[in-house]
Order: structure tokens, then sequence, then C-alpha cells
């Protein structure tokens, strides 16, 4: 509980019926989440304004509103008036929750592809380092023994220093984190200091919400920008972006690659079905890295996490020892054993790169047929999509386009616009709109020495079709197929 008073010290506001005395017992940004003696903050999104929700947050019994303009009709609204909502409230949630945020470090990892499963590496090593480390991220968060489901890759503010109080209360002293490019435009992370930030690489995602190349790279930089002088920058020496996002920080520059000589490289990379081996050179020495992860993408992830590591002080022995026990991330290149003669993977990969990194890692890996199954998101970046196509087809035996998470949109353009950029002349396709009956198409008179691949989804247990969500998850899908005898 706060008064309105402390919680907007030093905010310019303006109060309408309301004693600065007046507390609050609790903060909400979802009118659906409003509980009674709640201050409502009404904010302005991507696609919807928190304003139109102000009636629904009262009649659920906020006690009063944060707005930035007057509700018409609104009776004896206790309301609190500022330029901004969207602004302020990173700070509103910060000062509510106690400033959590002060208590714990903080290694935050941004970029395109490779974020969950850099951050689930980074977890295992500062966990087997004894750091106390908390987890948030995509798939979940982790704090001690909790598993806690996860809607986004990285909180909105009030859920943020909601997680972070429990962090700090239940002896958590790091949090590794990803950080996503839409996050860092909101300011969702903002007044959170970062010790260390990585960036894993850069390839054109969420078009749709930053329109440009540009917007996309400069809400990335934001990260390393707010690094101090004594923070550590992770960055990959391979991707295109390095020198620019190198200009950005102030903050010492750690590098890691694998055709380009860095701080942390890796060298003879031996990889099979069962996973990966490399000579990993790091300041002071050399380590054999034996993991599970399989492909040369899981290569970045693992020498960008062992950056993080031993910016923060971890030994190399630390960090060879915890690499080797991450089994598997969920959804990403995750085997399904049915008791199959061939192997099937189910990975997220939603971007025309990280689909190419794990066909080509397991075309390299097949000695039959590569078999790919996807689809692309509605209302989501359509420039992306005829790019899945081609790479599709350049690289895998057969594909089947299905649906992915359509919302509004229409499948059937959904789909011809993937298929706009299969290879001329590549006939190995089908579509099959309905998710379930083309991954267990897909499954069907399969050789021992073939590979299937279900693409897009991952570890999402949902389906969102028009505006209907319905459970539904790529593993479960597999399953049911062999129990229908595939």
């Amino acid at each position: 509980m706060i008064t309105i008073k402390k919680l907007f010290k030093n905010i310019k506001h303006k109060t309408l019926n309301l004693s600065p005395e007046f507390v609050i017992s609790g903060i909400a940004v979802d009118s659906r989440a409003v509980k009674k003696g709640d201050l409502f903050i009404a904010v302005k999104g991507y696609e919807a304004d928190g304003h139109t929700f102000i009636r629904d947050a009262v009649r659920r019994g906020a006690a009063c509103v944060c707005a930035t303009r007057l509700i018409d009709g609104l009776s004896g609204g206790k309301t609190i008036l500022v330029k901004d909502t969207s602004l302020i409230l990173p700070e509103l949630a910060a000062r509510f929750y106690g400033k959590p945020s002060r208590r714990l470090k903080f290694a935050g990892v941004t970029g395109t592809n490779g974020k969950t499963t850099t951050t689930h590496l980074a977890y295992e090593i500062f966990k087997a380092s004894g750091r106390s480390p908390a987890l948030l991220g995509s798939i979940k968060h982790r704090i001690r023994q909790s598993v806690i489901g996860s809607s986004h890759t990285t909180p909105g503010p009030v859920k943020l220093h909601s997680l972070l109080k429990d962090m700090s209360g239940r002896g958590c002293k790091y949090v590794i984190m990803e950080v996503s490019s839409h996050a860092l435009k909101q300011s969702r992370v903002s007044g959170i200091s970062y010790n260390v930030a990585a960036l894993t690489n850069i390839t054109g995602d969420h078009l749709d919400y930053h329109l440009t190349m540009s917007d996309y790279i400069d809400s990335k930089k934001h990260l390393f920008r707010s690094l101090k002088s004594d923070s550590a920058a992770i960055l990959n020496r391979d991707d295109k972006y390095y020198d620019r996002f190198k200009k950005s920080t102030k903050a010492k520059v750690l590098s890691y690659g694998i055709r380009n000589k860095a701080d942390f490289t890796a060298r003879h990379i031996e990889a099979d079905i069962n996973g990966t081996r490399f000579f990993l050179d790091m300041p002071g020495g050399t380590i054999n890295i034996r993991t599970p992860l399989i492909g040369r993408h899981n290569v970045y992830n693992v020498l960008a996490a062992a950056a993080i590591s031993y910016a923060e002080g971890i030994k190399a022995d630390v960090i060879q020892e915890a690499v080797g026990r991450l089994f598997c991330v969920p959804g990403r290149l995750e085997s399904v054993d049915m008791g199959q003669r061939f192997k099937i993977f189910i990975d997220y990969a939603h971007t025309h790169d990280a689909l190419k990194n794990i066909l080509t890692e397991l075309r390299n890996l097949s000695g039959g047929e590569l078999v790919v199954v996807f689809g692309c998101g509605g209302n989501r970046d359509r420039t992306k999509r005829a790019k899945m196509g081609r790479i599709a087809s350049e690289i895998a035996d057969h594909v089947i386009l299905t649906n992915d998470n359509p919302r509004k949109e229409d499948p059937g353009r959904i789909l011809k616009e993937i298929e706009a950029g299969l290879g001329r002349g590549f006939k190995s396709y089908e579509k099959i709109p309905d998710r379930s009956k083309a991954i267990e198409k897909s499954l069907k008179n399969r050789n021992a020495s073939d590979i299937v691949v279900i693409a897009g989804k991952g570890h999402e247990d949902y389906q969102i079709i028009g505006d209907n969500r319905f459970p539904f998850n790529d593993k479960e899908a597999v399953r049911k197929a062999f129990k229908e005898d595939v």
C-alpha cells in the first residue's frame, strides 16, 4: 500500500477529487486484473488504448485512475492526470513494489534469435556457480524452485517489478532475462541497471511493429546505450551490426564468434544428431565444450552465455560443466521420441534466419529426407513469409505449409504469401491449413534416416484463430498422431 503523494513524488501531475494522502492497495494496467482499491493506469498501447477501459476498471473496484485525459460521464471519478502514462509507468511500478531492482544484479540478452537458449544456458551456469539466479523469459520465469508461465518475452512494468520483488524476497541475487525490442522501445525495463548485456544477432523481425530495420536496430541499441562504464557488453563478432553496437556503448566490450577472431572463439566444431563438441578459446585459456544442443547456432548461444558468465567472474571449469548439463530448451530443436525410427524436432523458428539455421544444420545431419512443417503468424510481419518459403524449398526435401497463429488474417492468404516464395519449379510441397492434420501427414511413411521438423510455435500451448485462443501444442499433436497409429 502506498499514498498518492509518495507514488507521484517529483512526477508532474494533477489530482481531481483526490487527497495526496489517499492510499492505494495495488496498481493495474489491464482492467480485467483490477482489484478493489487498485490504481488503474490507462496506457495507450500498440493495439488498444487503456482509456477505453477506464469505466470497466472502475466497475471492477478501481479506487482511482491515472490517465492523460478526462473521461466524460465518469461521475465522482478520482483521477490523476499526467502528460504520458506510458513514460511514467515503469517508475510507478518500481515505486509501488519498493524498487526491488536495486537489490538485484541483472544480465540482459537481446537479439532476433537465440535469446531463450542463451538465457537458459547462462541461468544453468550462474546456478552452478552458486549465484542464486532467477530467470525471466518467453517460455517461463524461474524463481528458486517455482516455475511461472510467461506470456511475453519481457513482462510489462507492473508484472516485471512484481516478479522482481518476489525474486528479491526469496533470496535471488541475479536476474537472467530476455529483453525484447518491444520492451526496449516501450521503456518496459526503464530504470533497471544491467551488469552485463548481450546481443545474439540481428536479422529482420517484428517489422509490423517497428516498420523499419533502422527502428528495430535502434530499439536494441538502447540496452547497450544504457550500460555504465563498469558494465560489460557481450557482442557477436560475426554479426554484421557488431561495429554499430560497439560504438553505441561505453561499457567494456567482450566479443564472441566463430568466423572472426574474438575474445570467445569456437574452433574444431563437430556435431551429430546427439549434440555438439568444440574448443572454446577464452581469456585465460581453452576449455573443451560438449553440449547436447545441436547446431552451429547453438554454438553461438554457448559462446554468448560463457562470455556473460565470465564477465561476472564465473570460472571456466564451472562454465564447462554447466553447459553440458542443459539437455534441452522447450521448443528449441526439441526432440520428440515416441519410439519411432526417424527423428522429430520441434522448434520455435518463426523468422527466415532461424528457419535457415535449423534446416541447414539438420540437412547436414540427415541421411534421408528432410521434411518441414511451418506457417506464419497473422497480423504480424508479412515481409518474412516469402523468405521463409524460399528457404524451406532450398533446403528441405518436402514442405508442408500450415496454419501458425493466423489471428484475424485470412489463413489462405498467409499460405499463398509463403507459397509465393517457394523456389521456381519446387513441386514437393502441400498446403494443409489444419495444423494437426499437417503434423500427422508429415509423420506418415517415414524412413529411419528421415528428419521431420515442426517449426514456428515451439513451446506454445495455444493457437489463435480469429478472436479465439484454442489449446494447441505441437508436441501433443505428435503424440496424438502416434496414438492414432501414424
